[in-house]
């Protein structure tokens, strides 16, 4: 009897053994199971968002071969309204001319030898031999395989581009002689119309003059009389629509504006009284002061041609803006020395202390630079390069610095952290660039519009000790452009660039206890 209870207790457990065997075996199929089907919709996640990432970037692929396909459309209908593209300058008849159709600056000087005098050595004269520009002239024929050579070429050598004749060759662009005299004569006194309404923004840019050259000279008088040519009053050569041309420049494929001189003027106070850019770039400098300042028209007597009658109104041809640093390059004194003139009018500032300066605490004082003198912005033109700063110094009785802002280092380079106007321009990626040719916005644009300012504030720790009274200095200071952009275009030849103080302000504060 004990023996087959045994035999029967062994039967039972051995059943019982196989039988959580079994529910562990299926237990653990059903555990890898799960594992697999979770392994499995792990990894169709995993695809299913990699496939969106592939679908995202075949869509921006698309996007930006659309876009790219769009400005090529666009590039190509342009080319075809301007046979020059991407310059908009164009003859009356849309055909090339010959460098013969232009008359030699020097022939014309026979009759308007003061004129002639100042229009030699002005930024016109030098429109195509100006270093600075040249060299990133030169930069833009490499990076973009030619495309940048009539953009730049058909304001600053209109007859090169228009008698299809400025070659790149050698590191040097090429040209007829009367394509090297940049800016002259014939240039403009040949102009019939402005052809903005054609352009892609329906804005003066890049060269959008129509010319037709030839024995008709056009200009400023209606009773004008000439043995040598024939003669046509122009209102547009008194207007300033007639400089917005090739003082507004925006990138051929995308539209953006990279100088927008004439734009800063059209929306300033300085349109709405009628001050035309020749009112203030065209006449004596102290005239000019004067008409800037107080938003009146000049009127300057005098005899355009040797000939001729004595006018009410006579334009004078130095063109000067800003540039003081070209022209020095280039010998031309007076053309530099009347820039500085400019600079040193154009601008006023004041300071002012928030609270009293006491030792061992914050001090704060403000800053406020006035454009008073500009019929456009301060700085304008290629506002990226540009530089105009403040220099701050705050000294002790005792001639110790307390606080500075706006000094350069060694090497030239206005410091980090200092305040300075200008334009702030990036490529496509977002990345910093001086190159028009790749800018496609500006970051920031911190230009001072006519009649406006700007305040800027600064803050100091004081010294525990400090006694007496301080000395703060406020200096405005300007530079055509940075060292460093000097230093990469024009390498081991690079001049040090000069600075223009061009006003500066100082007070007195006395340390309270």
């Amino acid at each position: 009897m004990k023996k087959k209870f045994f035999v029967i207790l062994i039967s039972l457990l051995l059943i019982c053994t196989i039988a959580c065997t079994s529910e562990k075996t299926e237990n653990t199929q059903i555990n890898e199971k799960k594992e697999n089907i979770q392994k499995i919709e792990e990894k169709e996640i995993v695809q299913s968002i990699e496939n969106k990432e592939i679908i995202q970037n075949i869509k921006k692929k698309d996007n930006i071969q659309k876009i790219e396909e769009k400005e090529i459309i666009q590039s190509n209908e342009e080319k075809e309204k301007h046979p020059f593209f991407p310059s908009l300058i164009n003859t009356v008849n849309g055909q090339p001319t010959t460098p013969d159709q232009f008359e030699d600056p020097i022939v014309c000087s026979g009759c308007h030898p003061e004129i002639y005098q100042q229009w030699k050595g002005s930024m016109h004269s030098n429109a195509f031999v100006d270093p600075i520009f040249t060299a990133l002239w030169k930069l833009g024929a490499k990076e973009t395989d030619g495309l940048t050579d009539n953009l730049c070429g058909g304001c600053h050598t209109a007859v090169g581009v228009l008698s299809n004749d400025l070659v790149f060759k050698d590191n040097e662009f090429q040209t007829s002689d009367i394509g090297k005299e940049g800016v002259h004569c014939d240039v403009c006194h040949t102009v019939t119309r402005s052809s903005f309404k054609d352009t892609p923004t329906n804005e003066p840019q890049n060269a959008s003059l129509i010319l037709d050259p030839g024995n008709v000279k056009r200009g400023p008088y209606k009773d004008s009389e000439s043995p040598h040519h024939e003669t046509e009053y122009s209102e547009l050569h008194t207007k300033s629509e007639f400089c917005a041309n090739c003082h507004q420049v925006y990138h051929p494929i995308n539209n953006f504006h990279i100088e927008r001189t004439y734009d800063e003027w059209k929306f300033s106070v300085y349109a709405q009284k009628g001050i035309q850019c020749q009112d203030c770039h065209m006449m004596p400098i102290d005239k000019a002061i004067e008409a800037a300042k107080t938003l009146t028209k000049p009127v300057n007597p005098g005899k355009p041609c040797i000939m001729g009658p004595e006018r009410e109104n006579m334009f004078t041809h130095e063109f000067v803006g800003a540039n003081f640093t070209v022209p020095a390059l280039l010998n031309a004194e007076r053309h530099a020395g009347i820039a500085v003139e400019r600079l040193k009018s154009a601008a006023e500032l004041d300071i002012k202390t928030e609270q009293e300066f006491k030792p061992g605490k914050v001090a704060t004082l403000t800053v406020k630079v006035t454009n008073v003198g500009a019929g456009h912005n301060l700085p304008t033109s290629l506002t990226e390069v540009r530089q105009m700063w403040l220099d701050i110094k705050v000294t002790d009785q005792n001639g110790n610095i307390i606080f500075t802002s706006g000094d350069l280092d060694d090497e030239g380079n206005i410091k980090e952290g200092s305040i300075i106007f200008n334009a702030y321009a990036v490529d496509k990626d977002g990345h910093h660039t001086i190159k028009p040719w790749e800018i496609t916005r500006f970051e920031y644009n911190k230009t001072i519009p006519p009649k406006g300012s700007a305040t800027e504030k600064f803050a100091m720790m004081l010294p525990s000790d400090l006694a007496g009274i301080l000395d703060i200095k406020a200096v405005l200071r300007y530079r055509s452009y940075p060292q460093a952009v000097a230093n990469l275009l024009l390498g081991k030849d690079a001049p040090t660039l000069p600075v223009v103080d061009m006003t500066q302000k100082s007070i007195k504060v006395k340390i309270e206890k």
